[in-house]
Order: structure tokens, then C-alpha cells, then sequence
């Protein structure tokens, strides 16, 4: 893996200047590979950019489409429900559409997508976006207090949204021709953990304070990180009305074995500040990172129940040791998690580590092992891995869809308000 150029909010670290990178979040190409969208915490933005598919290298559009954001920044144009700032964003699997969350805002805004240009436009009221709180020209919507991750399912007809401080899953139809959320009815549209119930929503365990969250690509499944319960909690999907239901116990979630016990829910190792879940485009495989634990955790996954197995785990060498798990180079304080479209490559951020560690998956068991020597990591300045600039605190990461490059996004969060975007190009 080599880095391609990369970007930075004042062009330091040898990357190129950009607008609304500012401590990025996570970052989402469309489904076409010809554009690829950040979300910056700290200007509560979204930045765009076009990609050029030989060589992964981005470029990012001319004013005022530089960014949409929640404030005012020159060469982006003004929106609202991405207050707070943006912790994550989707491309429904048409293109027609963007979806990012508001975390101040208890929002998802909502944009359509140009084809050709990549531009961003936020839709017209009432459906600028969907909010627990009150925003002009957006609609009322139940658990998106301080909304997080977001997943659109794969027929792109519904979109889930957790929330950290609601603790909860809220569901929405999406009209594909004007790219409109309403949330299901009663109980359907949102479901909530036991320990923080709402009133007409339903509850399920495991899913306390969530961060991120991902739907199989059978459309039968969703796995939400639930960071305070150190879990996954697992939920079987309706294809037909997208509303999700829990697996009986005791699969409802999977838990980490270290920590308190959740009823109706499994143990399991290495899941100590579930951050972030990823599901293989196979669907037999979940892979997990641990943030407090500094570990990737790896579970099978029955197709038909949704019911997780432990198979494997991998905690950071220089981290305090994880029984049952293997020692692995550059995984301190993993963050993200991305499964290559051939199924045969995972890639974790890893925020302490500033790196992006590096596994090969075996596609019959989805078994990860870290490829070796420096092919194994891509950092800053970690021994034993291959030096790459635009790496440091690495947030959220992707594959694209042709499988040729990984964009990832950071930034510092000691106070200097720095952010950038890295595309790392893939040697299979």
C-alpha cells in the first residue's frame, strides 16, 4: 500500500490545503467512484471531492461547493442540521443522494447528488432534514438525539441512524426519487436500549451510547457498535418495511466478556469501547473495533439468524495483552473498519497508532492475519510499518468500490484543529 496525495486544512505535513476537513470524522465514496465526501466534526461539514479512478487522486471542488456546512466558511454554501458536527455520512446506492448527522443538531441532513459535478444540495423544506430537535424546513423525528453513525440498506429504500445520547436505532423510508426520510411508524421507526428507553419506541440490548453502525449487503441484517454497553447488538431486518427486531436470547448482542454482563446477550473478547462494526459484502463475517481495548474483534455470522460467533481477535502489541486474542503491530485505539470489495483485505484505523493496519482475510472463514513486514501497517512514525504522511489520529476510513484505493480521515484533537484526507492506494 502507498500513499497517493493527500489533504490537509492549512497544507501542512506535505499535503495540498483544503476547505471543511477540520478534524474529520469519516468519509464515503460514491457508488460510481467518481466522488468522494468527508465529515469534518469541528466546521459541522461535509466536503467534496472528485476522484480520478486510475490513481485514487482527489481534487476538491471549486467554490461555493467546497463543502456544505452547518456555518459559514468561504468557498462552501450554508445548510443546517449538521450542527454540532458531522460524525458520519452515507451515498445511498443509486448515487442520487447524501445523508450526514448533525450531533447538536439531532439531525440527518439531506442533499441530492449531482452526477457529474459531485455538487451537494440540500433538499427543500420540509425535507431539508429529519431532527428530534426544531429546525426550520426539516421534518420532527423520534431517537436522534446527538445522532452518530448512519447506514443506508443496500436496496437504498431505508436508512438507520444511531444516536449517542438517546442510546437508540432510528429507522426511515427513503423516497428514491426525491431522496425524502419519514420515519416508520410507531415502534418501528425507532428502537432504543433497555437502560435508556422512549416513550413509543422499542427497546433492545446492547446498544447504550451506539457510535457506528452497518447494514449487510443481503439486506437482512443491521450491527450497531454500542459503545457504552461494549457491544454489537445485532438486529435481523424486514426487506419488505425495513423495520429490525432483535435475535432471541441469547443473541440479542454480543458483549465484551470483561465487562458487565447484558442479559439476553452473549460474551465475547475484545469489544471494550465497541466503536465501530463493519460487515464483509459476503455476509458470513463481522469485524469489531474495541477502541478501549485496543482490539479487532472478528465474529461469523449465520446469514439466516443473524446470530454472531466469536472466531477470532487482535489486540495492540504494545498495549496491555488480551487473553485469547494474537498480538498485531499498529492497532492502538482502533477506530474504523473497512473490508476490501473482493473480501480479502481489512483495514482498521487505528488513532493512537496513527496508522491504518493492514490484514488478510481468508474468504472461507473470514480469519484475518497481518500481512507481513511493512505491507502489515501504513504510519506516520510506528516502527515496523511503511512511512505514510496524512496519518496522524486516523478517524474513519473506507474502501472504494473498485477496490483500488482506502481514503482515510483525522485530524488533531489536542486543541490545534487540524484534519486531512488521505488516499491510500492498494497492492493486492
Amino acid at each position: 500500500m502507498q500513499t497517493a496525495p493527500c489533504f490537509s486544512r492549512d497544507g501542512s505535513g506535505g499535503c495540498t490545503a483544503a476547505i471543511g476537513v477540520t478534524q474529520g470524522e469519516h468519509v464515503a465514496v460514491s457508488p460510481d467512484g467518481a466522488h468522494v465526501y468527508t465529515a469534518s466534526k469541528a466546521l459541522s461539514a461535509v466536503a467534496a471531492f472528485t476522484r480520478e479512478p486510475a490513481g485514487g487522486a482527489l481534487t476538491q471542488l471549486a467554490s461555493p461547493n467546497a463543502c456544505v456546512t452547518n456555518g459559514s466558511i468561504t468557498g462552501c454554501t450554508t445548510v443546517v442540521g449538521l450542527g454540532g458536527g458531522v460524525f458520519d455520512l452515507a451515498v445511498s446506492p443509486d448515487g442520487k443522494h447524501v445523508y450526514a448527522t448533525g450531533y447538536t443538531s439531532d439531525a440527518v441532513a439531506a442533499f441530492s447528488r449531482h452526477p457529474t459535478t459531485g455538487v451537494l444540495t440540500q433538499l427543500a423544506a420540509p425535507n431539508r432534514c429529519v431532527t428530534s430537535g426544531s429546525i426550520t424546513g426539516c421534518s420532527a423525528a423520534v431517537g436522534l438525539n446527538g445522532a452518530n453513525g448512519i447506514t443506508i440498506s443496500p436496496d437504498g429504500a431505508h436508512v438507520y441512524v444511531a444516536s449517542y445520547d438517546a442510546s437508540s436505532l432510528a429507522v426511515f423510508a427513503r423516497d428514491a426519487t426525491t431522496g425524502a426520510l419519514t420515519q416508520l411508524a410507531g415502534t418501528a421507526g425507532c428502537v432504543t436500549d433497555t437502560s435508556a428507553p422512549i416513550s413509543g419506541c422499542a427497546t433492545a440490548r446492547g446498544l447504550r451510547n451506539p457510535y457506528f453502525l452497518h447494514a449487510t449487503l443481503d439486506g437482512t441484517g443491521v450491527y450497531v457498535a454500542g459503545y457504552g454497553s461494549n457491544a454489537i447488538s445485532a438486529f435481523v431486518r424486514n426487506p419488505g418495511t425495513g423495520a429490525v427486531t432483535q435475535p432471541a436470547a441469547p443473541n440479542a448482542c454480543v458483549y465484551n466478556s470483561a465487562s458487565t454482563a447484558i442479559a439476553g446477550c452473549t460474551a465475547a473478547t475484545g469489544l471494550l469501547g465497541t466503536y465501530h462494526v463493519q460487515v464483509a459484502a459476503d455476509g458470513t463475517t463481522v469485524y469489531a473495533a474495541g477502541y478501549d481495548g485496543n482490539t479487532l474483534a472478528a465474529f461469523g455470522r449465520d446469514p439466516a439468524t443473524g446470530v454472531l460467533t466469536a472466531i477470532g481477535c487482535h489486540y495492540n502489541s504494545g498495549s496491555t495483552a488480551v487473553a485469547g486474542c494474537t498480538s498485531t503491530l499498529a492497532l492502538a485505539a482502533p477506530t474504523g473498519v473497512a473490508v476490501s470489495p473482493d473480501g480479502r483485505s481489512v483495514f482498521v484505523s487505528a488513532f493512537t497508532s496513527g496508522a491504518v493496519a493492514m490484514f488478510r482475510r481468508d474468504p472461507g472463514t473470514g480469519l484475518l492475519t497481518q500481512r507481513p513486514g511493512t505491507d502489515g501497517c501504513i504510519a506516520a512514525a510506528v516502527a515496523g510499518c511503511t512511512t505514510g504522511s496524512g496519518l496522524s489520529q486516523p478517524l474513519g476510513l473506507t474502501a472504494s468500490h473498485d477496490g483500488r484505493d482506502v481514503y482515510v480521515v483525522g485530524g488533531n484533537y489536542s486543541g490545534q484543529g487540524a484534519g486531512w484526507v488521505t488516499a491510500l492506494n492498494v497492492n493486492h
